[in-house]
């Protein structure tokens, strides 16, 4: 590569190219099933991970070639993962939100966090101990404010869904939440703190958490039975969760009430 990928050990790039290849591997199978759901409700989930696929991919080339890693005091940054994860999580958040049936403004807000969790983040890996660690634990606070409305607002509006969107919900969810979690902690070990996991480890290991989350997910949404897709892509949903925020009762009496 170029100069900047002068610092970069053999594993870590090997790393790199762990992540492109999942990457463009799980565009192919996506871009081949939005393909397939073309004009039909619902086509836009594997569309959305298509296309965060895509941009994961385009950033791990990005690394690979030097582009976004650069030498900061005695480490290589790879900050091209976070041009990746800013544009990439809030899409995924985006689809739990939209499987939850939840409002657009409480979705929007939760992106808004996730973009500051993200940004916050990378401050944190440029900066030096003990400002790092500062910047960590505010990114790490609305990393917990994500994971709180995930448990709350977003369940309790999947909730209302059909069963089997909700189980779908759920199933994301907890998926995402399990793989999300590893992150502060793999940075923690990792490079930017307690270096008690080698650089290339460390990428080798980001590269693994990104497939999962990305492809990963993406697999476990795009699998669903296209009728589950398309009843959770649904803008009735959203008439939906109106509906039940009008009460019970009421939406009994529409059904009643249909010819």
């Amino acid at each position: 590569g170029s100069s900047g990928s002068s610092g970069m050990t053999q594993l870590a790039l090997i790393g790199l190219w762990i992540g492109f290849i999942g990457m463009v591997i799980g565009a192919v199978i996506f871009g081949q099933k939005a393909v397939a759901m073309r004009r039909k409700e619902g086509m836009e989930f594997p569309l959305k991970s298509f296309f965060i696929v895509l941009w994961a991919g385009a950033l791990y080339l990005t690394m690979i070639l030097g582009e976004t890693v650069t030498p900061v005091k005695d480490q290589t940054v790879f900050w091209g993962r976070y041009v990746d994860w800013v544009v990439t999580t809030p899409v995924l958040l985006l689809d739990l939100g939209v499987l939850a049936g939840l409002r657009p403004k409480l979705i929007a807000g939760v992106i808004a966090a996730d973009i500051f969790m993200i940004l916050t983040g990378l401050v944190a890996t440029l900066e030096a101990p003990p400002t790092s660690y500062l910047w960590y634990i505010i990114s790490c606070g609305a990393f917990i404010a994500i994971l709180a409305s995930l448990l709350t607002e977003f369940t309790a509006s999947a909730a209302r869904r059909n069963v089997r969107v909700n189980n779908l919900f759920l199933k994301l969810r907890n998926y995402l939440i399990v793989l999300w979690i590893c992150y502060p902690i793999v940075w923690l070990l990792g490079a930017e703190a307690f270096k008690i996991i080698p650089t290339g480890v460390e990428v080798v290991i980001y590269a693994i958490i990104d497939i999962a989350a990305k492809v990963g997910f993406g697999l476990i949404l795009t699998s669903a039975a296209p009728e589950i897709l398309a009843q959770a892509s649904n803008s009735e949903s959203f008439m939906e969760a109106v509906h039940s925020y009008m009460g019970k009762g009421e939406r009994e009496r529409d059904r009643s009430y249909t010819p």
